[in-house]
C-alpha cells in the first residue's frame, strides 16, 4: 500500500517526508549537508527519499529526539552501526564456511596428517605457558 506523498517510483518528495516525520524541510536539508542522509534526485534536481532513506531518518530522529544525541554523535553511532552489521554478515559467512562439508573433510584429513605421511609441518598439541613479568 502506498504511503501518502509516495510517487509511482516508490520515492518521496521532501515535503511528504517532512510531513510524515513532523520535521521542517530545512531540517532534512541540514541532515543532508551534514552527510547523515543522501536522498536521490530527480532529473529536475528534486530530492527523492527512498524507503532506505526513511529508515535512516527514523534512526536519526530517534537518536536526536528521544535520546538527546547531537548530530556528531548520530554520525558516529550510524557509522558504528553500519560496521557492526557488516561484521555480523561476515561472521555469518565464516560460520557457514566452518560448518560446511568441505571444511569437515579438511578437518578429517588434518587429523591424520603427520610427519610419517609427508606433512611439512607436524601437528602437535600446543602447550600453554604462563609468563611471569617482572615489575620495573
Amino acid at each position: 500500500m502506498a504511503r501518502r506523498g509516495q510517487r509511482k517510483d516508490g520515492r518521496y518528495t521532501i515535503s511528504a517526508v517532512a510531513e510524515m516525520f513532523d520535521v521542517h524541510p530545512q531540517t532534512l536539508r541540514m541532515y543532508e549537508r551534514e552527510g547523515l542522509i543522501e536522498p536521490g534526485r530527480s532529473q529536475g534536481k528534486t530530492r527523492l527519499y527512498s524507503e532506505k532513506d526513511l529508515e535512516r531518518l527514523e534512526i536519526i530522529l530517534t537518536l536526536t529526539r528521544d535520546m538527546g544525541v547531537n548530530l556528531a554523535g548520530v554520525e558516529v553511532i550510524i557509522d558504528l552501526r553500519e560496521k557492526l552489521v557488516l561484521a555480523i554478515e561476515r561472521l555469518t559467512e565464516f560460520e557457514d564456511i566452518f560448518r560446511s562439508e568441505a571444511m569437515e573433510d579438511l578437518r578429517d584429513r588434518l587429523r591424520t596428517v603427520g610427519p610419517e605421511k609427508g606433512a611439512m609441518i607436524p601437528l602437535r598439541s600446543a602447550k600453554l605457558v604462563r609468563l611471569n613479568r617482572r615489575a620495573r
